[in-house]
């Protein structure tokens, strides 16, 4: 996508990977990080700003867990206002909520994917399999890089890599660990490991990126249920974010950890209660209650 000869543009030919880094790209520094919607200030001198922007990570469910939320990043011109998206809502319920997109002017990040909705937004990973149904699919990101694809429901299998990855696979299997999510910019949920005898259960880990995906969660055994844990993210200035991790119990427990996001680790999950997405669109675990996704964030360049 050439930009050449556009003030405030470096003079070659630009391509969404070859910025110098996360931390300053193209020499710029950090001017603002945002963590709520509202208005921004920017000097009037300045024609052109880059931005990172992450939405909010998709919340947890009783059989699925959350999808990191997308990262989309570029060049626009300043803006008065921006909108951060929080993330999805955790429930008790199989239907989850999506994240809430971010942008800041020209540049959108969608929310992670949660198991109430059929689409999964902007760049973000998919939610994992409730081994009754597949894993959802990763999203194109921003730049038209593709997500990853759908794993089958009791496949056990982990998610496909991709700018979003998909969902890991669940299984049935007595003794079985289900699928983890996929690795990509933004992880997928790990999948649903359930069984109605007495063997050892085991959640898939949500999938790691820049955003984690939540951990999926093991439960009906009546012997060991270990949840999954959160995939890790990676923060702009190289700090690594660890997922949170799933909880263990006999008969009881087995909730998964939430992804970490690009500004916090994941949270632990507690008992039948999954762990919330770190802060900058972490996915939720999968539990009894579904882990809250991260908030998101955006970080402007000048």
């Amino acid at each position: 996508m050439p930009v050449d000869g556009i003030l405030g543009f470096p003079g070659q030919g630009f391509t969404p990977l070859n910025q110098s880094s996360l931390a300053s790209p193209f020499g710029l520094r950090l001017r603002q990080t945002i963590l709520s919607s509202g208005a921004v200030w920017i000097p009037s001198n300045i024609p052109f700003v880059f931005v990172i922007v992450v939405g909010g990570g998709g919340g947890g469910a009783t059989t699925t867990s959350g999808g990191a939320a997308g990262v989309s990043w570029g060049w626009t011109i300043p803006q008065t206002t921006c909108i951060v998206g929080a993330g999805g809502t955790g429930v008790n319920s199989t239907g989850g909520n999506i994240g809430n997109y971010s942008r800041f002017g020209s540049v959108i990040a969608g929310g992670g994917a949660a198991s109430g909705v059929t689409m999964t937004p902007v760049g973000a990973g998919g939610f994992g399999s409730s081994a009754a149904s597949s894993s959802n699919a990763g999203g194109i990101n921003y730049w038209g890089i593709p997500g990853g694809a759908a794993v089958a429901a009791t496949t056990a299998l982990k998610g496909e890599p991709g700018s979003g990855a998909s969902g890991g696979g669940g299984t049935t299997t007595a003794g079985a660990t289900a699928g983890d999510g996929g690795d990509g910019i933004s992880g997928g949920g790990g999948g649903r490991s359930t069984n109605a005898g007495s063997s050892t259960q085991t959640g898939g880990n949500g999938g790691s990126g820049l955003v984690g995906g939540g951990g999926g969660r093991a439960d009906t055994t009546t012997g060991t249920r270990i949840g999954g844990n959160g995939g890790n993210g990676l923060g702009i200035d190289g700090t690594v974010y660890i997922g949170g991790t799933g909880s263990t119990g006999t008969n009881t427990a087995g909730s998964g950890g939430g992804g970490a996001g690009i500004l916090a680790n994941g949270g632990n999950a507690s008992g039948n209660t999954a762990g919330n997405g770190g802060l900058g669109g972490g996915g939720g675990g999968s539990g009894s209650t579904g882990g809250n996704g991260g908030d998101g964030v955006i970080f402007i360049y000048y």
